[in-house]
């Protein structure tokens, strides 16, 4: 059984699998919080999750995050709950692509994983070949790029769904923290549906237009790119979008699967 853990700003993913990556036998989240001890990750991880060790020990762990005051803590809770030493996605992890930025080790472990998870994707499908774009929408939304052989790229980053509401939120005295969903029409009747369509729809305009000028600078047709977005506000955000997304809310999580895999075998 490998488990699989991304620490990302807002919350913390688990995931356990068996014999693949398809092979997600139990998932769950708990909220990021610098504050908690080693031992209260712990308990939180003893109570959602023990029921898949009960009959069977870890085969290992591997950690991918982007809140480095948590990642030493979560660790320790790992260690305690697995008896195995965490593998901590970063040097020395081999992610089987390139990645061609100015600084390969400041990119965030959910891109490597994200861009793992996609190349699998497009091998098995038989599109090798293609060249991708990855939304992941959370808490910051990350646009990043592949070329056609294989190679990262580059990425763009901005404030994500839920920073931009709180913002609003926290700024204005008028405007409410709203509930996230799709919106049905773009213009607003009322305060909510109006901050709604602003977030999530310019979100999904923001996606449309990062694949429009990633096209261009790679010098083909938005057409050609194979776009994947994942997230958890992915869903409400890729339906106003004029691209089709192929939706994964699991991707970052078996990206791991095989970035484990790839160092470990």
């Amino acid at each position: 059984m490998l488990m699989a853990v991304n620490i990302g700003n807002s919350r913390i993913s688990f995931g356990f699998f068996g014999e693949s990556a398809e092979d997600l036998r139990l998932k769950f989240q708990i909220s990021t919080d610098i504050n908690k001890t080693s031992d209260e990750y712990l308990v939180l991880i003893r109570a959602l999750g023990s029921e898949m060790l009960a009959d069977q020990s870890a085969s290992g762990v591997i950690l991918s995050s982007v809140v480095p005051q948590l990642t030493e803590t979560v660790c320790d809770a790992l260690r305690v709950f697995s008896g195995k030493e965490p593998l901590l996605v970063g040097p020395g992890v081999k992610t089987g692509f390139p990645i061609k930025i100015d600084s390969p080790s400041e990119l965030g472990g959910d891109m490597v994983a994200n861009t793992a998870a996609v190349l699998h994707i497009l091998k098995e499908e038989g599109r090798r070949q293609v060249p991708a774009v990855i939304a992941d929408v959370g808490t910051v939304t990350t646009v990043s790029a592949v070329s056609r052989s294989g190679e990262y790229i580059g990425c763009a980053i901005f404030a994500g769904v839920r920073t931009s509401l709180d913002l609003l939120h926290g700024e204005t005295a008028q405007l409410p923290n709203v509930m996230l969903s799709a919106p049905t029409k773009v213009l607003g009747k009322n305060s909510q549906d109006a901050v709604r369509s602003g977030v999530i729809l310019g979100t999904a305009m923001a996606l449309d237009g990062f694949v429009g000028r990633i096209a261009k600078e790679m010098k083909i047709k938005a057409e050609e790119l194979a776009l994947f977005v994942t997230g958890e506000y992915a869903n409400a955000v890729k339906e106003g979008c004029r691209y089709r997304f192929s939706y994964d809310g699991d991707l970052t999580l078996k990206g791991l699967y095989f970035l484990y895999q790839n160092t470990v075998e």
